[in-house]
């Protein structure tokens, strides 16, 4: 038997043997040898190396210990670990165990190891960890249907130059464990380890890598979505969600479900959505689906989605829009279908959707839903299709199977919905609910008429108007000012109008303020317009009203002086004398006679001159038979120039013309 000392001076001797050759062979260390587990029949044994060894070949040696018997070789590997076959003696019986390093020509053996096999179980380091956090605890699970002692160290991850915090070892039945006191609002770092519990000398496992411990996602993703319709019975839905704040941000990804080909009702998963955005073509059917964000230690509730369906406002609509020949689908609700439900308010699909298999064309389809349809009750059809793999609607239509008169009237009107001012009024109404329509709504009636001021309860005819179905308001115009109006709103369709709802309305009276302005612009008005005329009268008042003169009697002075103190007395004769003549004797001067007539500058008028015609003859019908009778100064003024009056006939009135010398006048006196 090989003792102690035996041992001691072989290692002696071959160190010795190592420095003489001036090799720089590094020894390994002792060998570690353990099971998996506890049923295991291959043990691991592993050691540590330098890197200057990474070239060098290991040979395992084990023997019995405190025995002579000869070293057993378990075999040679270039790595630094060998794995053994279990034996009866490796199992049961204390043994010694060392490695020896061969590099060149040298080799180095390592320090012994006394161990009894069975007894020594390394178990794997905890695998595929999960996590999950709720309020102030975090619980791990890991994939180990043993027991074990578990161990769990770590540190907040704002600390990752500090000392990891380990929790004391636990036993535990299950592949489970939970640690208490973390704090909501932090992110950790930790690592986990375990023990068997079952053999004399377990040994720790590795630790696990380090895993960072997120925080706990307490808000549901908040979903917007737009859809890009491309007018071909296509959509493009476009999903997007905001990022949760830090910490919570770290590591997230999203689970998205969606409904979105109709004729099925299985959902489509898309599962790690690692982004914020997601694009996907649908139809013109509603789509649903839902939204849920997680990461290492739990989830968040889930965000539902619904996009409602394109409803048509008018009948049906199909594509392409010049199809003349109806299409043939095919069997099967992978390939297409025809989905039809009830239109309960005109928005909303209801949670009971048909749906139907297509065999050949919509029309004799329809014939056999016709017949499950109830009267007067909207519905609304929807045909599907996979085209070039894209889901498309060929097909949308809103149907009656029989049309009636709307069952009730419009909303009535309030207050702040209604504006009436002087003489218009804006009516604002609530439309028909869809299940009251009972068919296609064609026009809005208003009828309005007017309440008689004398006798209220006498109505004067009114007016009726027609409103576009899809407008709920209206504009009444030329209303009397303070005049009560009664007011009937109805729907029509083409079977007929509905009830009517009646208003009563009393435009406002005009502002005393806006009288008393127009009262005045009329006066204002009126005074301009007499201005006016009287300045076109001033101006051509000749024109229009000639002037009447008066005659002019040319009298002496002594004549004047004599007679101021006389009234006016008619004249009947007129008689005309030649001052200038040798006749003293009044009685016998003569009536001058104008001896010619001849025209003036003036178109209008006639001047006296020699004529046999009397001047009485000339004057006017006014004057004719009047005899103006002239006197001359006193003759004992001596020879002056005789004074000579000529008359002048115009437009019926007589006017006189004075020359104080005969040579002015052109003729003899």
């Amino acid at each position: 038997m090989e003792t102690k000392e035996h041992w001691f001076l072989q290692g002696f001797l071959l160190l010795a043997m190592v420095i003489a050759q001036g090799a720089t062979i590094k020894c390994p260390s002792s060998p570690l040898c353990y099971k998996k587990t506890e049923s295991a029949t291959i043990y691991t044994c592993e050691w540590e190396t330098s890197e200057s060894m990474k070239n060098a070949t290991y040979e395992l040696f084990y023997s019995r210990s405190n025995s002579a018997a000869s070293r057993t070789s378990l075999g040679s590997s270039r790595k630094s670990y060998i794995c053994v076959q279990d034996n009866t003696v490796l199992n049961k019986v204390l043994v010694d165990i060392w490695v020896v390093a061969y590099m060149g020509n040298g080799s180095c053996q390592s320090l012994n190891t006394t161990v009894t096999l069975s007894e020594r179980v390394k178990y794997e380091a905890p695998q595929r960890m999960s996590m999950a956090r709720s309020s102030r605890n975090l619980t791990l699970s890991w994939d180990n249907k043993k027991d074990a002692v578990i161990e769990v160290k770590f540190r907040r991850l704002e600390e990752t130059s500090g000392t990891w915090t380990c929790s004391k070892p636990v036993f535990v039945c299950t592949a489970m464990v939970t640690l208490e006191n973390f704090q909501n609002e932090s992110v950790y770092q930790l690592q986990v380890r375990q023990m068997s519990k079952h053999v004399k000398h377990p040994l720790w496992s590795d630790w696990t890598p380090i895993l960072d411990v997120p925080t706990e996602i307490s808000n549901p993703p908040e979903v917007n979505w737009t859809v890009e319709d491309f007018n071909n019975g296509t959509r493009l839905l476009k999903l997007t969600w905001g990022t949760p704040p830090y910490p919570v941000s770290m590591q997230v990804n999203y689970n998205l479900s969606l409904h979105i080909w109709p004729c099925l009702l299985k959902r489509k998963n898309f599962t790690i959505v690692t982004s914020t955005e997601f694009s996907v073509y649908v139809t013109y059917s509603a789509v649903s689906g839902d939204i849920i964000a997680f990461n290492k230690v739990g989830k968040s509730s889930p965000t539902h989605i619904l996009v409602p369906a394109k409803h048509l406002t008018f009948p049906c609509k199909s594509w392409p829009n010049d199809r003349l020949i109806p299409l043939k689908y095919a069997h099967g609700f992978m390939k297409s279908c025809l989905e039809w439900y009830k239109s309960t308010d005109g928005e909303t699909r209801p949670e009971k959707v048909n749906r139907s298999k297509l065999n050949g064309t919509v029309k004799k389809k329809l014939k056999h839903v016709r017949e499950k349809m109830d009267d007067y009750v909207r519905y609304y059809y929807l045909v599907h299709k996979q085209t070039d793999g894209k889901p498309q609607s060929t097909e949308t239509c809103l149907m009656y199977k029989k049309e009636g008169a709307p069952s009730k009237a419009p909303d009535h009107f309030t207050a702040p919905i209604l504006n009436v001012t002087t003489n218009s009024a804006m009516l604002h109404w609530k439309p028909i609910p869809v299940p009251d329509q009972r068919g296609f709504l064609t026009h809005y009636e208003v009828c309005y008429t007017r309440r008689s001021q004398k006798n209220e309860s006498q109505i004067e005819s009114g007016k009726c108007l027609k409103s576009f179905a899809s407008k709920t308001e209206n504009l009444v115009q030329n209303l009397t000012p303070g005049s009560i109006y009664n007011i009937h709103l109805a729907g029509a369709t083409a079977a007929g109008s509905g009830p009517t709802t009646t208003i009563q309305i009393m435009t406002k009276p005009l502002p005393q303020s806006v009288i008393g302005w127009i009262i005045a612009g009329i006066i204002v008005s009126i005074a301009i317009l007499i201005t006016v005329c009287l300045f076109i009268i001033q101006r051509y008042k000749k024109n229009i009203f000639p002037p009447i003169p008066r005659p002019v009697v040319v009298e002496s002075v002594n004549y004047r002086a004599r007679n101021q103190s006389m009234h006016e007395e008619e004249v009947h004769e007129l008689q005309l004398y030649d001052n200038c003549s040798q006749d003293p004797n009044p009685e016998e001067a003569t009536v001058l006679e104008v001896s010619e007539t001849y025209e003036c500058e003036d178109t209008d008028e006639k001047c006296l001159g020699d004529s046999s015609t009397p001047v009485s003859d000339l004057l006017s019908p006014d004057y004719k038979a009047q005899v103006l009778r002239l006197e001359t100064p006193d003759s004992s003024q001596g020879e002056i120039d005789c004074l000579v009056t000529m008359l002048m006939y115009r437009n019926g009135l007589v006017f006189d013309m004075k020359a104080y010398s005969t040579e002015d006048v052109g003729i003899p006196l």
